[in-house]
């Protein structure tokens, strides 16, 4: 074989091989919901609770048979006018003669599904979108972890903050209230959040942002505080703040009580963000 066809087939293996590792990698991301980031998973929300009120009696997403079968995959399974025929009245469908549905109606034990005729066609679309791109899978954006959040979304955080950036539902802004060590901005009713990240942690984090402190009247409908995109970027930013604040404690002198010199900090404190403690139920920051 001439040297240049061995290459060719060699970059060709390669080039397959990479292609199998991406379509497994995307295969095992999670998907994340946000109501405002075009990259995110978007779907209705009452798709959503239609199928956790609904749906999930009967049904598993991902784990398995339970009543009926297990609907992850059922959009690739079965073609979608079938589903919305089935959907909205399974007993019309068995009793003409369908072979899926008499195949279905025979191995679940002549357990016939609901008839949904209350649910529009919009409706099951809907529900039907939903479990095609992740459904129960799918995470609000605020659960990632603050530590994989990109420098623009840190940069996010720091604009909503400090009240350049206004927050979506119109809640004042967090320095209205609060202060962050290297703000030029930030009020003093609150207390200062520059190591709040170690106080919480992130879940902890996440949830307190979820339930804020105080119900501004101004905060659009009074549903509703920070959009997940928002949570998520001023918990990166919290992150940030209290990473530099490690930095500048490491850095800083400290006056040693025995022998009376000038020693720099351990640097062990640096590991304590992973260390400390989740804050209790009661605590603020």
């Amino acid at each position: 074989m001439k040297p240049e066809i061995a290459i060719c087939l060699n970059v060709r293996r390669c080039l397959v091989r990479l292609a199998l590792v991406a379509a497994l990698c995307v295969a095992v991301l999670p998907a994340w919901a946000d109501d405002d980031d075009a990259g995110g998973a978007k779907f209705s929300p009452e798709a959503a609770a239609t199928f956790g009120k609904r749906c999930t009696a009967c049904h598993t997403y991902g784990k398995g048979i339970k009543v009926g079968p297990d609907l992850k995959g059922v959009n690739q399974r079965r073609k979608r006018d079938w589903l919305l025929k089935f959907i909205q009245g399974s007993s019309r469908v068995i009793k003409s003669g369908d072979p899926t549905a008499l195949q279905l109606f025979a191995e679940f034990k002549q357990q016939r599904m609901p008839d949904w005729t209350d649910l529009s066609e919009k409706q099951v679309n809907d529900i039907l979108d939903y479990i095609d791109i992740g459904g129960p899978d799918i995470k609000p954006a605020d659960e990632r972890n603050a530590e994989l959040a990109s420098p623009g979304e840190i940069e996010f955080g720091r604009r909503l903050f400090s009240g350049d950036e206004r927050l979506r539902y119109g809640s004042l802004a967090c320095s209205s209230c609060h202060s962050i060590h290297g703000l030029s901005l930030g009020g003093r009713l609150g207390p200062d959040l520059t190591t709040t990240y170690y106080k919480f942690q992130d879940r902890a984090l996440t949830e307190f942002l979820r339930h804020p402190c105080f119900q501004w009247k101004n905060a659009g409908d009074g549903t509703r505080y920070l959009a997940a995109r928002e949570s998520f970027a001023l918990k990166a930013f919290l992150r940030h703040a209290a990473l530099g604040q490690e930095v500048r404690a490491d850095v800083a002198p400290q006056r040693s009580d025995r022998k009376n010199t000038v020693t720099p900090a351990s640097n062990n404190n640096r590991e304590a963000i992973t260390r400390r403690p989740t804050a209790g139920k009661g605590d603020t920051p």
